[in-house]
């Protein structure tokens, strides 16, 4: 486990001026690494780009159980994230209750179905294997994403996360970093195949254009995200995420923001089972009933309605 350390210590103090915004965080992840540790498994994912040999994607996962008595650290840990959150542009906290799946038809029980955690986080273009937090039942985590202020296109991002929960004498941790594009760039280069009358459309970034032979103009162009179909797993932790962060503050100023963000999943939701259907459309009653703005309220009833169609 030590030479696991001193890999990831590397590759942080490779990047030293980017990763000033997340140091306290990074200290104290390198002194939890440094606890006597047992039942050790580590995931490391890095590429770069072939021309500029800038770093485009990275994972480093540590799955590992310490003892009760090395808690303190865990608590530095959080710490640490508090200190950095101001340089933070997303911190979120959640827990994983031991019952959450446990009524069969609830929402939390078809993200465990389909084996979605709570937390996703991203790693490069999305290419890669994924990373998810807060997979353990009964387990607290906390997560941070911050801007790489090195990036000249402003695209990427850094994340930082922490899962645990405490079993008998020892806890189980998961310590995460991923460095990815960030949302909105991830939607703009995404790549879909579309086919119409068995022809091919031509896909380029964030446009289609229609040749000859179709019922447009040839220099019609679309927008991909209008027509781009999500797989059911994507689309409901998509919602999952819009969901939690609308709950998170009902009445703030972002809250019609994260409904419409909802309306705009529900209008092409295609690709759901009807179950899914049934089970996303009572999570939509409870966004409705939580809401005290009225044209939110009507904007999640008009979600239900899409559902249906």
């Amino acid at each position: 486990m030590k030479s696991k350390y001193f890999i990831l210590a590397a590759m942080l103090l490779a990047m030293p001026s980017t990763l000033m915004a997340q140091q306290n965080i990074k200290k104290a992840f390198d002194a939890l690494l440094k606890e006597k540790i047992t039942e050790t498994k580590t995931q490391h994912v890095y590429d770069s780009d072939s021309e500029t040999e800038r770093m485009t994607a990275l994972a480093d996962v540590y799955d590992f159980t310490i003892s009760n008595s090395a808690l303190e650290r865990l608590n530095d840990v959080r710490k640490a994230f508090d200190k950095d959150k101001k340089d933070a542009y997303s911190v979120n906290s959640g827990i994983r209750e031991e019952g959450e799946d446990a009524e069969k038809g609830s929402f939390a029980s078809l993200f465990e179905s389909i084996g979605i955690a709570p937390v996703t986080l991203f790693v490069g273009d999305g290419k890669h294997s994924s990373v998810s937090i807060g997979s353990m039942k009964g387990s607290n985590y906390i997560y941070a994403c911050f801007a790489d202020k090195d990036d000249p296109e402003k695209k990427h991002r850094y994340a930082y996360a922490m899962e645990w929960v405490k079993k008998d004498k020892k806890t189980k941790v998961r310590l995460a970093i991923t460095y990815a594009l960030r949302p909105e760039a991830r939607t703009k280069k995404s790549k879909s195949r579309i086919v119409i009358n068995g022809r091919d459309i031509n896909i380029d970034d964030n446009t289609i254009s229609l040749g000859s032979g179709f019922p447009f103009d040839g220099s019609s162009v679309f927008d991909v995200d209008s027509v781009h179909e999500k797989s059911p797993e994507s689309w409901l932790s998509e919602f999952n995420t819009y969901k939690r962060l609308f709950l998170k503050n009902p009445d703030g100023n972002t809250a019609t923001h994260h409904a419409t963000s909802i309306y705009k999943l529900c209008k092409n939701a295609g690709m759901l089972e009807p179950e899914e259907k049934k089970i996303v459309a009572q999570e939509l009653a409870k966004l409705k009933h939580a809401a005290k703005d009225e044209l939110i309220q009507n904007i999640f009833q008009m979600s239900i309605k899409k559902l249906g169609e």
